[in-house]
């Protein structure tokens, strides 16, 4: 019996790449109080993945993290958008941060 598999993807560099210029042009972002919130979970979900090394769960965070990104159409009756909160726009400095400096996470060639 062969023993559970612990081995997880390491982030390609591309991931990397886009992780840092979509951090980067996040706290340009405008978004209601609701859509902060997501992007807070998505920002979670990112850094843990970062922090596991685990290159799958990044690269799903990291496309979640797209698709919240603002939209040009605001339907009727939206609360107003707002830029970053201070926390989320400290979490992007710190994200941005580990991704670019000191030793780097596991990752694998594009």
């Amino acid at each position: 019996m062969d023993p559970p598999t612990t081995h997880r993807d390491a982030l390609t560099a591309r991931d990397v790449d886009t992780a840092v210029a979509l951090l980067r042009a996040l706290p340009e972002w405008d978004l209601d109080p609701a859509g902060w919130d997501r992007v807070t979970h998505a920002l979670d979900a990112l850094d843990d993945a970062l922090r596991r090394g685990d290159g799958a769960a990044f690269g799903l965070a990291l496309a979640r993290l797209e698709l919240l990104g603002p939209v040009r159409i605001t339907p009727l009756g939206t609360p107003p958008k707002k830029p970053p909160p201070p926390p989320v726009r400290e979490r992007v400095v710190r994200l941005v941060h580990d991704l670019t400096a000191g030793p780097q996470p596991p990752r694998k060639p594009t």
